[in-house]
């Protein structure tokens, strides 16, 4: 619990709060003295307070680069402050600028940018910077680290696994070993990185990169630095794209590392204290080491996301929840590592307790990225066929068998309490829901002690059960009568049509006579007389407007229909010769729109049906029998809706217009002209969708010809006719559907 809520607010923040007890007045805080203590790796600046200080914000300055700001607040900035730089030569000037009442800046100017970070000690305020080290070859052993090697004795530590996690605003990593070392921090250049070294401590794994490329970082790395020659040393290395301020802390066998985004970050007054590291002052000021965390960030704020409509969303009546909600993290590298000790790192990570069962063991190997802490628990537990429960903070883990047998016993254990308890009958009038449907359902979640009967009369069931399972069967029978939500089913059938119609045609023919009555023989014995005329005409087919038969035409090609025709009569006076000419035309056009429109309303996942139109008796004889059965020819719409949890309707759709054709009839009887469409659609709360549709064209073409003759240039168009029809039929089928709001 300690080390998850330390490494939550280090996360948070990129400073922190330095202080060595609760905060119990606002009175301003005086700043008694500064002096600098340089070491073989870093140098330290101790800041000596009449109160702890409060730090609302550090960085680097952009007028001066080299130049740390840390933001104090609750602080009276003395001009009288001793200062002391005698033993630095990193250090060139350390400032305290009045910027309020109660507000002040610290101003400490390095001779170069530098690696920072803050905690307390010996009830100092110390700013550690990271001096970076430019003519490193091999290894580093400061002289202090020397002494503490040699007071521990030799051991084979192994560095068990790395766990990193990656927030919006901050990086998070913790390393840990199977027991407590020596370490050393520094930063290097080429590139620039700050390093963690880990004495007599042996890395099983290849070298491990993480990449980050934000916040500062460029990659994380765990590797074998070098073995025995002379310590065996495993080390942790933040590539930096600058120097930065970070926050560190070093336990027992694990450490903990953040780098946050913001520059400045406003902290809360009261911080709780915890163990931080040592480091050496001078005699004189010696007191204990006193921890430093900082204040507990507010969690964000979620909003859940909107939906297209509660109503239709799932609802838990009973049950535990599935799924992983945990807090994700980013790196977890484990090999051959215990079991119980990655279950601890994993708990303390979540901030819960632990119960170990005593048969629990077994080894964990994994490498896992941005996953849920609860996942990776289930992951890790599962093949070592583990199994676990949480009541409140309390984590137990234990075999599944183990598990699998509590469970089992505690459930004997309910029903038994169960059935001992004495009877309850209750009786629930529904209101929307028939007896007789919910009956099945409830049916089966009463106890073996328990009876439902139903009265249909009264629409009521009567219920006697023990008193643990009326709460379930309550939320039941909320649930199913409900009023079943309605749906309005609107179709529109719409048919659009148009014609083209274009006739030409033409008629000529000639009579002539050789013959006495006409007082022109031929002066031949044989023949006589001689005539010469077209085939005879009925008066119905002989173009109107020539008077009636006027003989016979030798080109009889009239338009097939016509509106129009000209005729030209040409004989001599006594009609013994005569030639006539007739020219008939048509052009027609037309359109039309047809739309139907039928509506209908049904409740969710009933079938509705609505009819318009006419019935056709159609006579049939069997056995002497005549019978007469009816035909629709009439607009239907059949739809079956089901609403969705999102709110969208699904819809069975059956839609019909047929129309009886008296044009053609067939004994008496007149086809029926279909369009239909049937399909299952999904379409939004009064969206509208084209179901179908049809696109009928028609173009066509006739001509009648005398053979031969009309190939004749010019004078071929006397030997033939011409018909054009042009037809178009569209039918398009729309379907609207709405939820009646209640």
């Amino acid at each position: 619990m300690k080390k998850k809520r330390i490494l939550q607010v280090i996360s948070l923040f990129c400073f922190l709060s330095l202080t060595w007890g609760y905060a119990s007045s606002q009175s301003s805080v005086s700043i008694n003295s500064i002096f600098v203590q340089t070491e073989e790796l870093n140098t330290l600046i101790f800041l000596e307070s009449s109160a702890p200080l409060l730090i609302t914000g550090t960085y680097y300055s952009q007028d001066d680069p080299a130049t740390i700001v840390v933001e104090l607040d609750k602080v009276t900035a003395d001009a009288e402050i001793s200062i002391d730089l005698k033993e630095s030569l990193y250090v060139e000037d350390i400032k305290i600028e009045k910027t309020g009442a109660d507000t002040a800046l610290l101003l400490i100017q390095l001779v170069e940018k530098a690696p920072y970070r803050f905690y307390t000690s010996n009830g100092f305020t110390v700013v550690e910077l990271n001096r970076i080290q430019r003519t490193l070859n091999g290894y580093i052993l400061t002289s202090k680290t020397e002494e503490e090697l040699k007071r521990m004795p030799q051991k084979a530590i192994r560095f068990v696994g790395v766990g990193i996690i990656e927030r919006t605003d901050s990086l998070d990593v913790t390393a840990r070993l199977s027991e407590a070392t020596v370490s050393q921090v520094f930063a290097l250049e080429n590139p620039l990185r700050l390093v963690i070294d880990f004495f007599d401590t042996l890395y099983p794994d290849p070298t491990y990169t993480y990449p980050v490329q934000r916040l500062g970082i460029f990659r994380v790395r765990t590797g074998q630095f070098q073995r025995e020659d002379p310590y065996t040393i495993a080390r942790l290395v933040f590539d930096l794209s600058e120097p930065r301020h970070y926050a560190l802390e070093i336990t027992r066998n694990e450490i903990y590392a953040s780098f946050t985004k913001g520059p400045v970050v406003r902290a809360l007054p009261s911080v709780a204290p915890t163990a931080g590291p040592e480091v050496e002052v001078p005699p004189e000021v010696e007191k204990p080491v006193e921890p430093v965390t900082p204040p507990e960030a507010k969690p964000p704020v979620e909003r859940p996301a909107e939906v297209p409509s509660e109503r239709y969303r799932p609802r838990t009546i009973a049950g535990e929840e599935v799924g992983y909600r945990g807090e994700i993290i980013g790196a977890l590298r484990f090999k051959n590592a215990d079991l119980e000790d990655v279950i601890l790192w994993l708990a303390d990570f979540a901030g819960l307790n632990v119960v170990f069962d005593p048969d629990v063991r077994g080894t964990v190997t994994c490498d896992l990225r941005y996953v849920p802490w609860d996942q990776a628990l289930d992951l890790i537990l599962r093949p070592n066929r583990m199994g676990k429960t949480i009541e409140g903070n309390v984590l137990r883990v234990a075999p599944v068998a183990t598990l699998t047998r509590e469970a089992e016993e505690r459930l004997r254990l309910q029903e038994s309490q169960e059935l001992a308890g004495p009877l309850q009958t209750k009786y629930y009038e529904l209101s929307y829901a028939r007896a007789s449907d919910v009956q099945g359902l409830l049916s089966r979640k009463i106890s073996t002690r328990g009876e439902l009967i139903i009265d249909e009369r009264t629409n009521t069931l009567i219920i006697s059960d023990v008193v643990d399972r009326f709460d379930l069967l309550e939320q039941l029978i909320a649930l199913l009568d409900t009023p079943t939500p309605q749906v309005s089913i609107e179709a529109r059938v719409v048919e659009a049509s148009s014609t083209f119609v274009k006739n030409l045609g033409v008629q000529w023919g000639f009579r002539g006579a050789a013959d006495p009555f006409y007082g022109n023989p031929t002066s031949l014995t044989f023949p006589h007389s001689v005539a010469a005329d077209g085939a005879i005409i009925p008066q119905g087919i002989v173009t109107r407007g020539i008077g009636g038969p006027l003989g016979g035409y030798a080109i009889n090609l009239p338009a097939p229909a016509f509106t129009s025709a000209i005729g030209l009569s040409f004989a001599n006076i006594s009609d013994s010769f005569r030639v006539d000419m007739a020219i008939s035309a048509l052009e027609r056009s037309g359109e039309g729109r047809i739309i139907s429109s039928p509506l209908v309303t049904t409740q969710n996942n009933h079938q509705a049906e609505i009819i318009q139109g006419r019935q056709i008796p159609v006579q049939t004889v069997a056995n002497f029998t005549t019978s007469v059965r009816f035909q629709n020819a009439a607009l239907e719409l059949r739809a079956t809706p089901q609403i969705t949890a999102e709110g969208t309707i699904i819809m069975d759709i059956d839609i019909r217009n047929d129309a009886a054709d008296f044009s053609n009839l067939v004994n008496g009887i007149p086809p029926i002209l279909t369009q239909s469409a049937k399909t299952r659609v999904m379409v939004p709360d009064g969206g509208t969708t084209v179901i179908g549709g049809i696109y009928r064209s028609e173009d066509s073409i006739t001509r009648e010809k005398v053979p031969f003759l009309h190939k004749i240039p010019i004078l071929g168009s006397l030997f033939k006719n011409f018909a054009r029809t042009k037809e178009h039929r569209e039918l398009l089928i729309f379907i609207t559907p709405r939820i009646v709001q209640q």
